[in-house]
């Protein structure tokens, strides 16, 4: 990383540098990059050397006034009127588990912050990923679904994306899902922003860290200061109440405490398979609604933080998914999420910090599925699951030229159990219990190898009980080609191995217990990829990519016909190969375009033919700006988020699924007395689109939403 650079990176530790420098002669921060060189008052050649050059003086500007103004500040302002340059230097977490800038991490990452999601009025998780480049989001009318690369396998519940939450793991131990709609545990007004890390990252994270990493930031009580409520209103009976307080005490801690409630009615919708007298005519009457609650405290005061949070969600089942009986309203689902985490930070020596982490889960879901045959029965599926896990984290800068990184992760799983049964007549068909564990040890080092030039290396050894270990590695090198041009050379493994699920679930679709069959085998990755990374000026970032990946023994979900069977397997495997372009300009006044582009190919590696889900073209188009003020209107500070996104047609299951281009406009303005407006349109040409339907839903695309207004209003008191 060339030393005009790290003046950007070490602002918020300066004071600190400049306390220290005549006894360390190098800051003891451990947010600094590994490749600061401190030069000494004896060496007036690196003295010199370290000095901010050229354009990237006014970067360097923008450092300082992050650090003066604090990142949270910023980020709760109207972070759209902030330079580019500013916000290249943003702090992330997730490529390394400790803090650096987007132009260090060692990944092509990509961030939406809570100025975005209120622009473009996002509602769920779902919504802020479907936003970034390169990922698609699809619906079964039950979950959401994530896709990247080119994997988006109808029904895997995102096995194969890592989901964390403020650096904790939020993948359930049963089905290892990574929930991401209406079943999210964090409302998305406390989001302060979303980082995604792309490629494997088993190396740092362990299993699940297969094609990306999600870590979910959540607010504090300074950047919800006071109380504060929001309705929502909007099409096919959607109602929302929120409600959150926040403080900081004389003591200097934060406390944030959250509720809501929201609430679907859903739409009926028609299946044109099931459209007979005996089937109302294919109309699935009033069973697509949506319940859920979400519940969300922390303390943060220090090097401490605790928090708690909690989701129940109640699900119709419009589609008569698994061959249930048509339209039957005694069909749904419920999911429950609940999670503790304490984290402690410490310094230990100067240029040494260690960070602590315990945190407990516990998931259960339940599900009624009503069936034809003879007699009628109710078949009621359950799951659930317990586990608590610890780590241990030291960050040390103590090596000139290095940043080493050295922890252990430990999860205990102390109870995993499936349960599927008829009601009546009673008969049981599955009945398993499981408890496991995981155990793993992970190294890492960032070397500055010259002033310019930086490798990244990881590796990460991780053993599961019953399933043996594994090592899995990382390289990267970040090159600063210029002062505006970085490029990024990374390669990397990752795995899967299966879980309780997928293991265990083997239920015959006509009932009866099902032989298990042949083992499974973890799921493994191998990814390279380059990127370059260009600002020809302070208003505007470019970004190319290029990737390649090769995965062997994945887990799918198959049918065997003559048995009436789904069950998985693993299949020969995929490659991948694909490109990424992004461009994104600022001008004055808080006007902006962000425009990006992808191409995949994503292919069976035995066969050759294109995979299900997996659009050869996606491309997204997001314009916001300020509105003029109207005469004589109450509202000021109005802004307008138009977000355009398309892709190519896909394979499914049962055929093809044609491709489509969806627009959604939001409008925000704040209004006298502490109130905000915001009104939103999703699909705002109310044009017709599907998603690939999996195995267990009849039919070969399930039609998604039209037109749907949303009016929402936030009062803080």
């Amino acid at each position: 990383m060339p030393q005009s650079l790290q003046f950007i990176t070490f602002t918020p530790c300066a004071l600190a540098w400049q306390a220290e420098w005549q006894e360390l002669h190098r800051c003891p921060c451990h947010d600094c990059a590994p490749s600061q060189m401190h030069s000494s008052p004896q060496n007036p050649a690196l003295l010199r050397r370290n000095r901010p050059r050229g354009a990237l003086r006014l970067a360097c500007l923008a450092g300082a006034l992050l650090a003066s103004t604090g990142s949270h500040a910023a980020l709760d302002g109207d972070i759209a009127t902030l330079p580019l340059e500013t916000l290249m230097q943003m702090e992330v977490r997730t490529a390394s588990r400790y803090a650096q800038t987007l132009l260090e991490a060692p990944a092509a990452m990509s961030v939406v912050t809570a100025e975005d999601i209120r622009t473009f009025g996002y509602r769920t998780l779902a919504d802020i990923l479907n936003g970034m480049r390169g990922l698609y989001t699809s619906y079964d009318r039950s979950y959401h679904y994530l896709g990247l690369r080119g994997f988006a396998t109808p029904g895997d519940y995102n096995t194969r994306v890592l989901l964390l939450v403020d650096g904790v793991r939020y993948n359930d131990n049963v089905y290892d899902q990574a929930a991401i709609g209406t079943d999210f545990i964090i409302d998305a007004d406390l989001i302060e922003r979303v980082e995604f890390l792309p490629g494997p990252g088993s190396a740092i994270y362990g299993a699940n860290a297969f094609f990306g990493v999600i870590n979910v930031i959540t607010k504090d009580g300074s950047q919800l200061a006071g109380t504060r409520a929001s309705v929502e209103l909007g099409s096919k009976g959607r109602a929302r109440l929120q409600g959150s307080w926040g403080t900081v005490d004389a003591q200097g801690a934060n406390w944030l405490l959250s509720v809501a409630r929201s609430s679907e009615r859903g739409k009926d919708l028609y299946f044109p398979l099931y459209d007979t007298p005996d089937d109302n005519h294919g109309v699935a009457h009033g069973l697509d609604y949506d319940r859920s609650t979400t519940v969300f405290a922390r303390m943060r005061h220090e090097g401490l933080s605790l928090s708690l949070a909690h989701s129940e969600r109640t699900k119709g089942l419009p589609t008569a998914a698994f061959s249930q009986r048509f339209n039957d309203p005694r069909s749904f689902t419920v999911d429950e999420n609940t999670r503790l985490a304490t984290e402690y930070t410490t310094r230990l020596t100067p240029g040494i910090d260690l960070t602590t982490r315990l945190h407990a889960g516990r998931y259960r879901y339940a599900g009624d599925y009503v069936y034809d045959y003879p007699p009628v029965t109710v078949n009621h599926d359950t799951a659930q699951g317990q586990w608590w896990g610890a780590e241990l984290q030291w960050v040390s800068t103590a090596l000139v030229q290095h940043k080493l990184v050295w922890g252990l992760d430990y999860r205990r799983d102390t109870h995993i159990a499936q349960f599927n049964a008829d009601l009546a007549p009673a008969t049981t068909y599955l009945d398993t219990h499981r408890k496991g564990q995981v155990l793993a040890a992970y190294f890492q080092d960032e070397w500055a190898l010259r002033s310019d030039l930086a490798l990244h290396t990881g590796l990460r050894y991780d053993r599961h009980a019953g399933q043996g270990g594994g090592i899995h590695p990382r390289l990267g090198l970040v090159y600063w080609a210029s002062p505006s041009t970085t490029v990024k050379l990374l390669h990397g493994t990752a795995y899967r191995p299966p879980n309780a699920y997928e293991r265990d679930y083997r239920v015959d679709q006509q009932g009866g217990v099902v032989d298990s069959g042949s083992p499974l085998r973890p799921e493994r990755v191998r990814t390279t990829e380059l990127a370059i990374e260009h600002a020809p000026t302070t208003a505007t970032r470019m970004l190319l990519t290029a990737f390649q990946s090769e995965v062997h023994n994945l887990i799918a979900l198959g049918e065997i016909p003559a048995l009436e069977r789904l069950t998985f397997s693993n299949v020969a495997g995929a490659r991948v190969q694909g490109m990424e372009a992004e461009i994104e300009h600022r001008w004055g006044h808080g006007l902006r375009l962000k425009a990006a582009y992808g191409w995949q190919q994503a292919r069976n590696a035995l066969t050759g033919e294109p995979l299900v889900n997996a659009p050869r073209h996606l491309a997204k188009l997001q314009w916001s700006g300020p509105i003029g003020h109207f005469q004589g209107a109450p509202w000021t500070n109005g802004r307008l988020g138009l977000e355009i996104t398309g892709m190519s047609p896909r394979l499914s299951p049962g055929g093809r699924v044609a491709g489509h281009v969806l627009a959604h406009l939001t409008y925000t303005a704040r209004l006298a007395g502490g109130t905000e407006l915001s009104i939103g349109i999703r699909n705002l040409f109310n044009r017709h689109h599907a998603d690939p339907a999996s195995f267990e839903i009849l039919g070969n695309a399930l039609q998604q939403d039209g037109r749907g207004l949303r009016v929402k209003l936030t009062h803080v008191f």
